[in-house]
């Protein structure tokens, strides 16, 4: 039982961390297209 809670926690930390990743990369393309649009 202490195996599977410790699992589950883990696992949920990572979902979280990999979850953070992919919203900061999109927020970042949206920057960077805003960007190129004011410079051209």
């Amino acid at each position: 039982m202490i195996k599977f809670l410790i699992g589950f926690f883990l696992g949920a930390n990572v979902s979280l961390f990999l979850y953070a990743l992919i919203l900061c990369g999109s927020r970042a393309d949206k920057r960077i297209k805003r960007e190129e649009e004011k410079i051209e």
